[in-house]
C-alpha cells in the first residue's frame, strides 16, 4: 500500500491536483509563509491537558498540540459535525473539530493503555503472538485521527453527494470530480470525495514539509504516507493493518465511538458506547498466514504475517452498542426529514450553478468557506434561485411534506392474496418483495441520483402546474397560481462497514459476525424501515401530492420474468412489471395531511378527467358494501391456479377503468351470468340424455384438458349412476376409449362453453397429427391443447364412431364451424353441438364510450396473449384486425358469462384476458384457463 500512496501523489502531481490543493491551503492560511514562520519558531515541548465534553480530560502531546492548532485542522471548528441537524436540535452545534479532537482522545486512550500491559510470550506454534506500537507508529495513529476528517467541505455529506452525483459536471482542482475519483480507486480502493481531499492536502509538498520539520520528531518523509493510507482505512505496511482498523473500516473503531457518544449526547439521545469495558483486554495481535487464511475463509495462505486489531469478548456487548446505538442515530439524528430537508435545498442551490461559477463548482474552492461562510456566499451570489434558497436556508424557511414513500406505503398492485387464495404466505412474501422492492430500488439507485432527481424534482413541480390550471379553469381558484418549490429527499441507504471486528474469544479468533449481532444486520432492517418524502411550498400540499403520485407512477421498473406459484405445488414463469401506487391513507397519516381537503381536492381531480390516463391513482368512491354484493355473485369461481374473485379483487379491477366508467361497470360484473355446478351438470345430463345410442356403448370424456377435464369431474361425481343405467361411462381422456370402443359406438366430449369453435377444432388438429405449420397463426395461438397425437390405429376407429359436442353454453357458428374443418380434415363422424344458453345472442348493453374504452383493452391485451406485443400498433394490419374483431368478445359477442370453472371466450375481452393498456399491466376480473401464464403482475 506505500507503494500505491507513492503512486497516487506522482499522479496528482502531474495532473495538477496537489498543485491546486496547495492554492486551496494558501487560501485558509496555510501557506509558505506559515509554514515558515512555524519551522523558524521556538518549538514547545509541553504536553497539554484539554477539557472535553464527552471524554474528559484529554491529555495531548506537544506534536498533537502542534498539529491540531494548523490552519488545516482549525477549520474544521467552522464545519458542523452533524450539518444541518442544529436545525432539529439546537444543541447540535458541535463542529468536525471536537470531533476530531475527540477521535485522538479514543485513539491515544486506547493505545496508552496497551503500552502499559505486560506483553507475554508466544510459543512457535502458537497462530498469534501479542503486537506492541512503536512510539512512532503510535504518532502516525493519533496524528491520522486529528487529520481524518480535514477533507470536508461546507456542510460536509450533503455538499459531496452533490458532488458525487455530478462528478463530471464539477471539478476537483484542474480535473473532474468524477476523474479524481477514478484516478484513486485502483490504488486505494472506492473512496469518498472527503477522504480522497483529506489524503491530497497530507500529500502535498507542503504539508510533508511542515509534518516532518515541526509536528513529527522523526523526521521521517514516509510518514506522511503512512498517514495518508490510515486516513483511507488502509495499512502502509503489513503492521499497521491493526492501526488501520482502529482508525477507520472495521464495525468498530474510534471514529464511531467518538461520533455516537458526541451526536448523542449533543442530541440529548440516551445512547452511548461503554468505552471502558470495550477496551478491556482488547489488543492487536501478530496473525500467522495459516491463521489469517482460516479467519478469512480464503482460498490461498498469505505470504506475510498480519496485524489486526481484536476485540475481547468482554466488549461484545459493546459491539452490539454501537449498532443499535447507531441504529437509533440514524433514525432520528442523522435521517430526520428536517434535516435531509435542508441538505436537499442546499443541495437544489449548488446543482443550479454552471461550471462558470468556479467558487460553486470547484471541489478546493467550495473547500476553503466554512459552513456559514458558504450560506452567505450563495445568498449573495448572482444566481437569482440559489440565493432566495440559500435565504431561506439562513431563515429555516423549508418546504413541507407532502408526500412519503417507502416499503410501507407500497403494496401489490395485483391483489395476488385475493386473487390465489391457497398460495402460501412465504410465496406471497417473495412475491411482494421481488416486485414491490423492485420499483422502490429502482427510485433509490435510479431515478432519484444526480440529475435525474432534479429533472423529477422538476417533473412533479409542472404536473402540480398542469393540474392547478385545470383546477382553476374549472372556477376552484383557491388553488395557487405559479411555481411550486418541489425537493424529494430519497429513501436513505444507510452506509455498510467495510469489514467485520475480530473478536478474540479464549484462545481463538472469530469474526463478531459469529459471536454478535451485526452491524449490516442492522442496518439492512433500517433500509427496509426507510422513508422518502417529496416536500413543497405548503399552499402547493394537495396538488403536489396527486402530482408526485402520478410522478412515481409512471416510474416502472424493466418488464422481468417472476416465478408464480398460485398453489403448493405448482408454479409457473410468468411477467412483471413494478408500478408505485402510494396509499392515500397511509401517506395522508405519516405527513399529517388533512384527509378531508385531500379527499376534496381528489374528486375535483376526477372532475375534470385528470386521472383518465392513470386509473388507478383515484381512490373508489363505492361503499364497501358494494363491492361486497358485487363479488359474491362471483364467489364460486374457482379458475386457472385457483383464480378466485372477492372484494378486493373487484375493486382492484374496477380501479383500472377511468373515474366515469365505474359505477357502470360495477353494475356489469352484478349482471355477470354464472351457472352453477348443478346447472352444469343439468346442461350436461340434458344434452347426453338427447342421443339414442340404439344398443351401443356411449363414452363421456374431456374436450379439454383444463375445462374441459374439471367439467367431466363435476358431472361424472353428479350423474355416475344415472348415466351409467343408460348406457354411458365415464373416461378420463379420449385415448382410454380407443381401448373398448366398437364401430358405432358414440362419443360425448364435454365442456363449460363452445363460443367460436376454434379452440375444439385445435384440440383436433392435434389429435389427428396434423403438423403445426399447417395450422394458421391463429390457431398456433390457442392455448389449453392436448398436444399428443392419437395413434393411427385410433385415429381409424375415430372415424368410425359417432360424436356429439356436450356444453353448457355455445353458438351455432362455432357447430358450423367445427363440421366445416372437420369435413376438410375427411372426418364426418360430428353429429352437432348441443347446450342450454346461446352465446352471443343478446350482447350486453353498455354505453358507447364505454364499449370503445372496453374494444381498446380487449385489443390490447389480446395482442400480447396471441403476439406478446405491448403495442397494439405494433402488430401487422392482419394480427391487429383479428385482435379488433375479438376484442369485445370472440367475434363480438359481448357476453358476460362464466362457469365456476371457466369463462367463455365470447364474453367481453377486457373481463377474462391479461396483458397491456397504455404501457401498464391490466389484470382481469375473471382469468380464462390457459391464459394464466400470459399474466403480468404489477
Amino acid at each position: 500500500m506505500l507503494q500505491a500512496i507513492e503512486e497516487l501523489q506522482r499522479r496528482w502531481r502531474e495532473n495538477g491536483i496537489l498543485q491546486a490543493t496547495e492554492n486551496a491551503l494558501s487560501e485558509i492560511g496555510f501557506d509558505d509563509v506559515y509554514v515558515d514562520d512555524c519551522l523558524n519558531r521556538p518549538q514547545d515541548h509541553r504536553a497539554k491537558v484539554v477539557k472535553d465534553g464527552i471524554w474528559g480530560m484529554i491529555e495531548i502531546d506537544a506534536a498533537s498540540l502542534r498539529l491540531l492548532d494548523c490552519p488545516i485542522v482549525q477549520r474544521l471548528r467552522g464545519i458542523h459535525q452533524l450539518g444541518f441537524s442544529y436545525l432539529t436540535y439546537p444543541s447540535a452545534e458541535h463542529s468536525r473539530f471536537a470531533h476530531s479532537l475527540g477521535m485522538f482522545g479514543v485513539v491515544s486512550r486506547f493505545l496508552n493503555e496497551i503500552r502499559k500491559r505486560d506483553i507475554s510470550g508466544s510459543s512457535p506454534g502458537d497462530p498469534y503472538s501479542d503486537w506492541m506500537p512503536t512510539v512512532e507508529q503510535k504518532a502516525i495513529a493519533e496524528h491520522a485521527a486529528i487529520l481524518h476528517d480535514i477533507g470536508h467541505m461546507p456542510f460536509s455529506h450533503v455538499t459531496e453527494q452533490i458532488l458525487h452525483a455530478h462528478a463530471t459536471e464539477f471539478f476537483c482542482g484542474p480535473i473532474s470530480v468524477d476523474d479524481f475519483l477514478i484516478d484513486a480507486e485502483d490504488l486505494v480502493g472506492k473512496s469518498k470525495l472527503a477522504e480522497l481531499i483529506s489524503i491530497a492536502i497530507v500529500l502535498t509538498a507542503r504539508f510533508g514539509r511542515f509534518y516532518e520539520n515541526y509536528i513529527s520528531p522523526q523526521k521521517n518523509s514516509l510518514n506522511p504516507l503512512r498517514i495518508a493510507a490510515l486516513i483511507a482505512g488502509k495499512a502502509a505496511e503489513p503492521e499497521l493493518n491493526g492501526l488501520a482498523n482502529l482508525i477507520s473500516g472495521a464495525s468498530i473503531d474510534a471514529d464511531k465511538i467518538d461520533y455516537i457518544n458526541r451526536d448523542a449526547a449533543a442530541c440529548g439521545i440516551a445512547v452511548g458506547v461503554d468505552v471502558s469495558r470495550l477496551f478491556l483486554r482488547s489488543r492487536f495481535l501478530s496473525v500467522k498466514p495459516k491463521e489469517l487464511q482460516r479467519l478469512r475463509s480464503q482460498p490461498t495462505t498469505p505470504s506475510d504475517e498480519e496485524v489486526i486489531f481484536v476485540v475481547n469478548t468482554s466488549g461484545l456487548d459493546s459491539i452490539e452498542e454501537i449498532g443499535q446505538a447507531r441504529s437509533t442515530l440514524y433514525h432520528r439524528v442523522y435521517l430526520h426529514q428536517t434535516t435531509r430537508n435542508a441538505e436537499r435545498v442546499l443541495g437544489k442551490a449548488l446543482q443550479s450553478y454552471d461550471v462558470t461559477s468556479q467558487d460553486f463548482t470547484n471541489a478546493l474552492n467550495l473547500w476553503t468557506s466554512d459552513d456559514f461562510g458558504l450560506l452567505k456566499a450563495v445568498a449573495n451570489s448572482q444566481n437569482e434561485g440559489a440565493s432566495h434558497l440559500a435565504k431561506r436556508l439562513r431563515g429555516r424557511q423549508l418546504p413541507k411534506r407532502a408526500n412519503a414513500f417507502g416499503r410501507r406505503f407500497v403494496s401489490l398492485n395485483t391483489p395476488v392474496k385475493d386473487i390465489f387464495p391457497s398460495m402460501d404466505d412465504r410465496s406471497r412474501r417473495v412475491l411482494s418483495k421481488q416486485i414491490v422492492g423492485t420499483s422502490l430500488e429502482q427510485l433509490r439507485s435510479n431515478t432519484l441520483v444526480g440529475k435525474r432527481q432534479l429533472d423529477f424534482e422538476e417533473k412533479i413541480a409542472s404536473e402540480a402546474v398542469r393540474l392547478s390550471e385545470l383546477l382553476r379553469s374549472r372556477g376552484y381558484n383557491e388553488y395557487p397560481e405559479g411555481r411550486p418549490l418541489v425537493s424529494v429527499l430519497p429513501m436513505p441507504n444507510i452506509e455498510e462497514n467495510r469489514e467485520d471486528c475480530i473478536v478474540l474469544d479464549g484462545d481463538q479468533l472469530n469474526l463478531t459476525s459469529f459471536s454478535s449481532v451485526s452491524d449490516e444486520q442492522m442496518e439492512a432492517a433500517d433500509i427496509m424501515k426507510s422513508t422518502g418524502y417529496v416536500l413543497c411550498d405548503y399552499p402547493w400540499r394537495n396538488l403536489v401530492f396527486l402530482a408526485s403520485r402520478a410522478a412515481f407512477y409512471e416510474v416502472s421498473s424493466e418488464e422481468h420474468d417472476i416465478t408464480l406459484e398460485p398453489y403448493p405445488g405448482q408454479s409457473l414463469t410468468v411477467k412483471a412489471t413494478s408500478r408505485v401506487i402510494l396509499s392515500s391513507d397511509a401517506v395522508s397519516q405519516r405527513i399529517r395531511m388533512t384527509r378531508e381537503d385531500l379527499r376534496i381536492t381528489l374528486k375535483r381531480a376526477d372532475e375534470v378527467g385528470y386521472f383518465d390516463s392513470a386509473p388507478r391513482l383515484s381512490p373508489l368512491s363505492f361503499p364497501g358494501s358494494d363491492l361486497d354484493q358485487a363479488a359474491s355473485h362471483l364467489s364460486n369461481f374457482k379458475g386457472q391456479g385457483n383464480w378466485s374473485v372477492t372484494p378486493n379483487s373487484v375493486g382492484a379491477f374496477i380501479s383500472q377503468f377511468p373515474p366515469r366508467f365505474r359505477k357502470e361497470v360495477l353494475g356489469l360484473i352484478s349482471s355477470f351470468s354464472m351457472f352453477g355446478r348443478s346447472e352444469l351438470a343439468g346442461s350436461i345430463s340434458n344434452g347426453v340424455g338427447s342421443i339414442t345410442l340404439g344398443g351401443k356403448r356411449g363414452f363421456i370424456t374431456a374436450l379439454s384438458p383444463d375445462s374441459g377435464n374439471a367439467v367431466r369431474t363435476i358431472v361424472e361425481h353428479e350423474l355416475s349412476a344415472g348415466l351409467k343405467e343408460r348406457g354411458w361411462e365415464f373416461k378420463k381422456g379420449i385415448r382410454d376409449i380407443f381401448g373398448e370402443a366398437q364401430p358405432g359406438d358414440h362419443i360425448v366430449l364435454c365442456d363449460d362453453n363452445v363460443t367460436s369453435g376454434s379452440q375444439a377444432i385445435c384440440q383436433f388438429l392435434a389429435w389427428l397429427g396434423v403438423p403445426k405449420e399447417k395450422w394458421t397463426e391463429e390457431q398456433r395461438l390457442e392455448r389449453g391443447i392436448e398436444s399428443a397425437k392419437l395413434d393411427d390405429r385410433d385415429i381409424e376407429l375415430l372415424r368410425e364412431l359417432k360424436l356429439t359436442i356436450v356444453v353448457t353454453s355455445g353458438s351455432k357458428a362455432a357447430e358450423e364451424n367445427i363440421r366445416n374443418a372437420l369435413t376438410l380434415l375427411g372426418f364426418d363422424f360430428f353429429l352437432g353441438i348441443h347446450f342450454q344458453r346461446t352465446i352471443g345472442d343478446h350482447p350486453v348493453d353498455v354505453s358507447s364510450n364505454l364499449r370503445l374504452f372496453l374494444e381498446d383493452v380487449g385489443a390490447n391485451v389480446l395482442a400480447w396473449c396471441r403476439h406478446q406485443s405491448k403495442d397494439l400498433s405494433a402488430l401487422d394490419d392482419a394480427e391487429r384486425e383479428k385482435c379488433k374483431n375479438d376484442s369485445f368478445g370472440y367475434h363480438g359477442a359481448g357476453a358476460l358469462m362464466c362457469s365456476p370453472l371457466n369463462v367463455a371466450v365470447g364474453t367481453i375481452t377486457a373481463f377474462w384476458a391479461p396483458g397491456y393498456y397504455n404501457g401498464a399491466p391490466w389484470v382481469p376480473l375473471l382469468l380464462r384457463r390457459g391464459y394464466l401464464n400470459h399474466l403480468v403482475l404489477t
